[in-house]
Formats: C-alpha cells, structure tokens, sequence
C-alpha cells in the first residue's frame, strides 16, 4: 500500500524553529539515510531562511512517499535573493556551509521564486 505523508509549519523567524522542523521531520519519515540527511539539510535550509528573511516567518513543507522512500522538503523565506551553493567550505567556517551541504547530500535541489520571497526545496531518495 503507498502511503504519502505530509506536513506544512509555519514557524517563527528565529533559531529555534530549526529544531522544530527537525523535530517534525522525524516525527514523518521513519529511521533511515533519507531521515538522517533530511534533519541534516532542514536544518541547514531552515537556518538560512530565518538567516536571510525580512519577515516574522518561515514556512517548511514535507511530502514523503513511503513506498519509494522519496523525501522532499521545500523552504520559503522573504529573501528574493538567489541562493548559491559556494564551493568547498572548511568545516570550521560559521558560514556558507549550508547549501553546499544541500548541493552534496540532496539529489536534487533547486529554487522557485514566488511573489513573497522565494522556496528552497531539495529531494532524497532511499539508497538502492
């Protein structure tokens, strides 16, 4: 049987909701790779939105298939500001690290401006 599960935050601008979307994240996907990259990477996206917002908010989208262990989560903040994922970062740098770990781990990431700001997604997929 496939089950899809889903799940829309809107949580506050500040640091506290990257454990909050992590939190929600785990609650969703079961134990695995996709669970553990997927806090990982939340939690990196949800820092640079609530880094790089204007507004009060930032909204976090979930959608998991459980029969293809696909995960996407998607990121909106108030920045119209195109996100780049720099080259290597030394893993002592305070900043810059979060969407080259994105580009890394994610198979597959991008964004979408909207009349707002703009949405960060990436997906993952359970290894073969």
């Amino acid at each position: 049987m496939r089950v899809r599960r889903f799940a829309h935050l809107y949580l506050p601008a500040c640091k506290r909701s990257v454990g909050q979307a992590r939190r929600a994240l785990a609650a969703l996907v079961p134990a695995g790779d996709v669970a553990d990259n997927g806090k990982l990477l939340v939690s990196e996206a949800v820092a640079n939105a609530v880094e790089h917002t204007d507004g009060d908010q930032v909204r976090v989208l979930f959608d998991h298939d459980d029969a293809s262990g696909e995960l996407v989560c998607a990121v909106r903040d108030s920045s119209t500001h195109t996100p780049v994922a720099t080259g290597a970062v030394g893993m002592d740098a305070e900043h810059g690290r979060g969407l080259h770990l994105v580009d890394t781990l994610a198979d597959a990431w991008g964004y979408l401006p909207d009349s707002h700001g703009k949405w960060v997604w990436f997906s993952l997929t359970t290894a073969a």
